[in-house]
């Protein structure tokens, strides 16, 4: 399980942290990442940082506790960098794609303004912010947080709330992921299936997140994600996996019954014949490297295509 907290300065985050680990290392290990502010990080090298961290996690499924993530890089680029962000959308929906893979939830700590700015005041030099109507500006941007979010989100209030009901709320909205792709597991979601998983050598506990790519800026990883963004279907309600290994072996398709995806959709000849030797009705697309390489003046459509071909 993957676990982010987000919240200002002097919300409770580095106590809630350690907390939570020494409930949750009582059933596997557990990782604490504290990240931030990164100065003069550029987007791929962050993205990969943030991608090091939910590793544990993804390869040997320990619990991984991220004290903040790309989901503040807007919040306190408007306040602290002049507006930057350095987490776009695509490379924004990969990370929750991964996150989403070992059932991640976020929790936003917020107690009342005037904890956070007695917290401030006491270790300002040890904090993001200069001052306090920087600290009230960033509060004030957290109250926003779930709009268009993909994660589950939780509210924390240290001066109001238990760790172990937070705790509690955290195991019940997190998504067990009952296959080896990467994606929201939740019964009902649309299934993509790619084609071959990468060739090194993978432990068999490891998830394989197909379409991960935070160093391109214009492949098929990108697109694929602009693509799902202007059809308006988030990355919680995708799941994606690979049909095959890179040597060759077919996915097992017994996850299939317990996804019961709304719809299947092959990306490619190669995911399309897997979905028939598996007796999976899919909706074959064009391989998406294929259709940059040939048609890259063309939008890709998955959601919106002329599905003829079924």
């Amino acid at each position: 399980m993957i676990i982010i907290l987000e919240g200002p300065d002097g919300s409770g985050k580095t106590q809630l942290a350690d907390t939570l680990r020494q409930r949750l290392q009582r059933e596997r290990m557990v990782h604490i990442a504290k990240h931030g502010p990164y100065t003069g990080v550029n987007a791929a090298d962050l993205c990969r940082m943030y991608f090091r961290t939910m590793t544990p996690a993804l390869t040997y499924d320990d619990h991984v506790i991220m004290d903040r993530a790309w989901i503040s890089e807007p919040i306190y680029g408007d306040v602290y960098r002049n507006g930057a962000n350095r987490v776009d959308m695509p490379r924004r929906r990969m990370l929750e794609r991964l996150a989403l893979s070992r059932g991640a939830v976020l929790v936003l700590c917020q107690p009342p303004f005037e904890n956070c700015a007695k917290a401030f005041a006491s270790r300002q030099k040890e904090e993001y912010l200069d001052n306090l109507e920087q600290l009230k500006d960033v509060y004030e941007a957290y109250d926003s947080l779930g709009q268009g979010m993909a994660l589950p989100l939780e509210h924390y209030d240290y001066t109001q709330d238990s760790v172990d009901g937070l705790l509690d709320r955290i195991k019940d909205r997190s998504i067990d992921n009952k296959a080896a792709g990467g994606g929201c597991f939740n019964e009902g979601n649309i299934l993509l299936l790619c084609d071959k998983g990468p060739r090194t050598n993978m432990r068999a506990s490891a998830l394989i997140v197909p379409f991960i790519n935070f160093l391109d800026n214009d492949g098929p990883s990108r697109m694929l994600a602009q693509t799902l963004e202007r059809e308006g279907v988030s990355e919680n309600q995708v799941y994606w996996i690979n049909t095959q290994t890179h040597q060759g072996v077919p996915t097992n398709p017994d996850f299939i019954k317990q996804l019961n995806p709304s719809k299947v959709f092959a990306l490619g000849n190669n995911a399309y014949a897997w979905a028939l030797n598996s007796n999976v009705e899919a909706i074959k697309l064009p391989p998406p490297l294929h259709h940059i390489q040939h048609y890259p003046d063309q939008p890709y459509a998955i959601m919106e295509r002329d599905h003829g071909n079924s």
